[in-house]
């Protein structure tokens, strides 16, 4: 199959992504498109849902880059980015920034929470594991191992959410407002 275009502005960003970009790995993966060009490959689904590389559309949007090239396959193959063009620094630079900026991400521990409830997730995340990033991250500042989502050994327990996406900051905050005064347990997330 032959690749295609598309615009970046086509491209959905996964509401049940469970990496949160702290604002260094944002500005970092800014930098990195900045200094070095595009050189990774993202992944999306048959929906143009992004599977894996939320924050580099995020950044890309941002930097108007616009142009995504989609290269079609069933997984049976490596995708290889062949990027042209770099001296030597600009090699190393490239590649520390690549995992840099995954180091000075964070695990989103409410969205693992949701996620080892809908679905299997145990070859990656065990419940401890779980609790213990819900317990270290920002999430932890409201986590209550009393909390009866949680049953006595430990494991995670149904928690029924729904994601919205709003358009603005100040929809966000309406929003957010008017559940907590209707008395919903809700916070505010910025993906």
């Amino acid at each position: 199959m032959a690749d295609k275009t598309i615009k970046t502005s086509d491209l959905i960003a996964d509401p049940k992504n469970a990496r949160k970009r702290t604002a260094q790995s944002a500005h970092l993966i800014k930098e990195s498109l900045k200094s070095f060009g595009a050189a990774r490959s993202i992944v999306i689904d048959e929906n143009d849902r992004v599977l894996a590389g939320n924050g580099t559309i995020e950044a890309a949007n941002d930097l108007g880059i616009t142009a995504v090239r989609v290269i079609e396959t069933d997984g049976d193959e490596i995708i290889a980015v062949r990027r042209k063009g770099l001296d030597e620094s600009k090699k190393v630079g490239l590649a520390l920034a690549d995992n840099r900026t995954s180091d000075l991400s964070e695990w989103d521990g409410l969205m693992l929470q949701q996620l080892s409830v809908e679905h299997d997730i145990k070859p990656w995340f065990s419940d401890d594991d779980i609790l213990e990033i819900l317990q270290e991250g920002d999430d932890g500042a409201d986590f209550d191992p009393n909390d009866p989502t949680i049953d006595q050994s430990g494991k995670i327990q149904d928690i029924f959410q729904i994601i919205v996406n709003c358009k603005t900051e100040q929809q966000q905050t309406e929003l957010l407002d008017r559940l907590l005064e209707e008395g919903y347990d809700c916070k505010a997330m910025n993906a």
